[in-house]
């Protein structure tokens, strides 16, 4: 019960800083149309019939005050036709608006104020304007139509110039405050992404190291911010060269060279760097889950995902202890995995009771920015399941840890799969509405284990896939070769798919990481031997040699390692008291994120990104929300962006909003009058039509995305 209405709360602060960004909106306008002395009948925020509303004379009614006013002007009018007939001398002193008259004798104000019941936006109601009816018009020279070109301009963009001063002005309250942040320090690259390319001016590819913090991107200044990461790399052109300036954790600088992406299968994504954000020594936000989900989360999660608690702190890695220096301290757990070679790293845990405690932190080769599988000279290990769905049709079946040696879905038999044969089969087996059998060999097992009649089913998050609800990654314990791929070095030597490697340069080896240690310690030109059996049952030792190239060293440099420890965010609140500093960070807030909108809205016009990036109001309701949960500086910095992305959308050139009528303003000022009422009226319907369409897709998306689809 608490947390519905911890949520309820939530919802409502967002609806409350939303109806206040639509409110200066409709502000901008209001203030506008005053300034050009143009009569505004109402000023509301939302749309349909009113909840309540307020008048100047009349106070505050529930629904609009308009029945009160109508009453009050009526009894003034009578009264003053009654005087006006008891003598010869008595006249009633009106011109020929009655009604106009009677309500300035009485002192009602022209303006209702008003909130109305559908909050999807607001509006301000002008004399001689109606976004419905184009072509409205009215004599009265206080009327919008009365006016000049220019002052209907002045009138049409205030709203969105509103909308940009809010953005930059509250950007700068929370800078003020104090916006707590990850910093711009590198937590972990990606494989084989353009972080892990990284190189030097003379093409050296060294890559960007976890601890580094990035200082500026392509001459922009991160200032402290690791937000301000994705942001640059979005406005960045496609194949651009950008230059990343960083600083190592031995407080050298050196400037970098990369070539920012689309991860593969995502081609209508955000271009990407392949950094992740940075992580503190101490474990997770506090969580309450009781016994069941906890026991869940031990059948269907590897152990490290369970190694911290929260209020834990890792004191020792290795038996060093950690650095009191964030950035440092990720250096230090990253160059411990690099060492390691597979097995596991010990780390001492310190509980905010202050026990001690031993346990070990195992690193893994992290998932490929491509989306493919890892492969190393061309050969494609074999898959093994890291973590499952709590409900997963292999549930208490496959287990965390287990190799997957075979698949059979039908006719499909697999030997030693990959993780993308598996996920291929399994889909198609989905859609066909077959069963799947698999056999695996959990960690220290000798005999393997076959698992039958498994139903895939339709996956979260899958995009519609079908699969059994299982992650997997690289079985990076056993060497055994799932596919060699053609034209590739491992190819070139004749290693073949399911071989199972034995050596390496005359010395034993038993694991993936010895293959990459051995391929890192050698120089281009260099022999390196590799001794296997090929999966013959009378096959017999053979030695392969693969002569390595400067790119082949470099392919494997860019296998980085991953972790799955449960740490949380490293936060470094970014905080100025110099208003001035402020309102300047402020306003290259607003720029930057304008920028990226028109940006992204431009690559979605190209094709070049998909319209599933875009969010529609209720996915940015309930992303608000959550939002809102970490604080009131969260919600204030949301609520910027909201502003700002607000400006950008009213001022497209859509009929109906306010970009649109600015582009009609345009037309009109170039021929000399108004477009007809009729070509009006077709413009506005294609503009309503345009946009109900849109909102349509994003509210569907924003429902399919929300449903895990």
């Amino acid at each position: 019960m608490a947390e519905i209405l911890h949520q309820a709360n939530d919802y409502l602060l967002l609806a409350l800083g939303l109806g206040f960004v639509i409110f200066f909106h409709e502000l901008g306008h209001f203030l506008a149309a005053k300034y050009c002395d143009v009569k505004v009948e109402q000023f509301a925020v939302g749309f349909g019939p009113a909840i309540v509303a307020w008048r100047k004379g009349i106070g505050f009614r529930w629904g609009t005050t308009t029945p009160a006013m109508n009453k009050k002007i009526e009894d003034q009018i009578a009264l003053d036709q009654k005087r006006a007939s008891d003598g010869p001398d008595s006249k009633l002193d009106y011109a020929t608006d009655y009604s106009a008259a009677a309500a300035k004798s009485l002192g009602l104000g022209e303006t209702e104020y008003r909130l109305n019941w559908i909050p999807l936006g607001g509006y301000v109601k002008m004399l001689g304007q109606d976004d419905l009816r184009p072509g409205a018009t009215a004599e009265d020279p206080r009327a919008y139509n009365k006016k000049s070109v220019g002052a209907r301009m002045i009138i049409v963009s205030a709203g969105v110039i509103m909308n940009v001063i809010l953005a930059a002005v509250g950007f700068m309250i929370v800078f003020m405050i104090g916006y707590p942040v990850p910093p711009a320090v590198v937590g972990g690259v990606i494989a084989s992404s353009p972080a892990a390319r990284a190189a030097t001016a003379d093409g050296t590819i060294v890559g960007l190291q976890p601890g580094d913090e990035i200082v500026s991107y392509n001459d922009n200044e991160m200032g402290g911010d690791f937000s301000r990461i994705p942001l640059h790399v979005a406005l960045t052109h496609d194949g651009e060269r950008v230059t990343i300036v960083v600083q190592h954790v031995d407080g050298s600088l050196q400037t970098l060279y990369a070539t920012p992406q689309r991860p593969d299968g995502d081609g209508k994504g955000l271009l990407q760097l392949g950094v992740a954000q940075p992580f503190a020594m101490t474990g997770p936000e506090p969580l309450t889950p009781d016994d069941d989900d906890l026991a869940t989360l031990k059948r269907t999660q590897m152990p490290d995902v369970l190694a911290l608690n929260s209020g834990d702190a890792i004191t020792e890695i290795a038996g060093d202890p950690v650095s009191a220096s964030g950035n440092k301290a990720i250096a230090q757990l990253y160059a411990a995995l690099d060492a390691a070679d597979g097995k596991p790293v010990p780390i001492t845990i310190k509980s905010p009771s202050g026990t001690l405690r031993q346990t070990t932190v195992t690193p893994h080769f992290g998932e490929p920015f491509s989306g493919s599988d890892l492969n190393f000279l061309g050969m494609i290990p074999r898959a093994t399941v890291f973590g499952l769905v709590d409900n997963s049709p292999a549930l208490d079946k496959i287990k965390p840890g287990d190799t997957i040696l075979s698949v059979d879905a039908g006719t499909d038999h697999l030997l030693n799969p990959t993780c993308q044969q598996i996920r291929t089969t399994l889909a198609a087996a989905g859609e066909k509405g077959l069963q799947v059998s698999l056999t695996v060999l959990g960690p220290g097992e000798k005999t393997p284990r076959a698992i039958e009649n498994l139903t895939p089913i339709r996956l979260p998050h899958g995009g519609g896939r079908s699969g059994l609800g299982i992650s997997l990654g690289t079985d990076e314990q056993h060497l055994v070769v799932a596919e060699t791929m053609p034209n590739t070095p491992a190819a070139d030597a004749k290693i073949p798919s399911g071989a199972t490697i034995t050596a390496i340069n005359g010395q034993s080896a038993s694991n993936w990481f010895d293959l990459r240690r051995a391929v890192l310690n050698s120089t281009p030109g260099q022999k390196l031997t590799i001794s296997y059996v090929a999966p013959d049952a009378d096959a017999k030792p053979a030695v392969a040699a693969i002569t390595l190239s400067r790119d082949d060293i470099d392919s494997l440099r860019q296998i980085t390692l991953a972790e799955y420890l449960p740490l949380h965010p490293m936060i470094s609140p970014l905080t100025t008291h110099n208003p001035i500093v402020a309102l300047g960070r402020g306003i290259g807030e607003t720029r930057d994120l304008i920028l990226q909108f028109y940006v992204t809205l431009m690559r979605m016009r190209t094709g070049e990104v998909g319209l599933s990036n875009v969010m529609g109001p209720f996915g940015m309701a309930h992303e608000g929300a959550q939002v809102a949960s970490r604080g009131f500086a969260w919600l204030l910095w949301f609520l910027c962006l909201i502003s700002a992305n607000l400006a950008v959308v009213n001022f497209l050139p859509i009929p109906i909003v306010d970009g649109g009528l600015f582009t009609l303003l345009i037309l009109e000022k170039i021929q000399g009058k108004p477009l007809s009422p009729d070509v009006q009226r077709i413009v506005q319907v294609v503009g309503l039509v345009l946009i109900l369409g849109v909102f349509l897709l994003v509210t569907y998306q924003d429902f399919a995305r929300m449903a895990g689809y």
